[in-house]
């Protein structure tokens, strides 16, 4: 009967395991993004929110500020580079948005991913103007990052950081950590 008995334990112990996944890669003080499709692997802080929903993984803090990613397959017959996309994309971004600020182009050093994919980071704000007189302290202006990379497959890469323009340095520590553990 012991013997019965430890088999059955060993057994449940064994399910327990397998069912529950590897999750000695994740790192310290962050969780794992599962996404239905599992063509990367995207790790947030704990204290995060995470929403998986229709491919585009998203995560948020306390304060609303957010990152999503979005994967796509790459067209080349419509853009020659992924430079050329993005200026297609900020070109479009500005004739669709109100008071989008000048945008911030990084194209040296840039690297997405433990795997060091290359990268365009884009970094830029959108929101109302003040008005002469007006309470400045009271316009939401958000501050957005983007980085737009790719791998050696075609599929393109989209991260996105939101937050509030006050509320933005208080997570680049984190989103940064975000960018550096991504691997595709």
């Amino acid at each position: 009967m012991k013997k019965i008995i430890s088999l059955f334990l060993v057994i449940i112990t064994v399910f327990a395991l397998v069912s529950c996944g590897d999750t000695s890669d994740v790192p310290d003080g962050m969780q794992l993004v599962d996404n239905d499709k599992k063509t990367y692997t995207l790790y947030v802080p704990e204290a995060w929110v995470v929403d998986v929903t229709d491919g585009i993984s998203t995560a948020y803090a306390n304060d609303k500020s957010n990152i999503s990613l979005m994967t796509m397959q790459w067209s080349s017959s419509q853009y020659k580079s992924l430079e050329a996309y993005c200026e297609q994309y900020y070109k479009n971004l500005a004739d669709t948005m109100q008071n989008v600020s000048d945008i911030e182009k990084y194209t040296e050093n840039q690297t997405f991913g433990a795997n060091s994919l290359p990268a365009l980071k884009y970094v830029y704000t959108i929101g109302p103007d003040t008005e002469e007189g007006e309470n400045s302290s009271a316009v939401m202006k958000y501050k957005f990052m983007q980085v737009f990379s790719y791998d050696s497959s075609g599929q393109v890469y989209i991260f996105t950081y939101t937050a509030l323009e006050s509320n933005y340095d208080s997570h680049i520590k984190s989103v940064q950590q975000i960018i550096d553990t991504f691997k595709e």
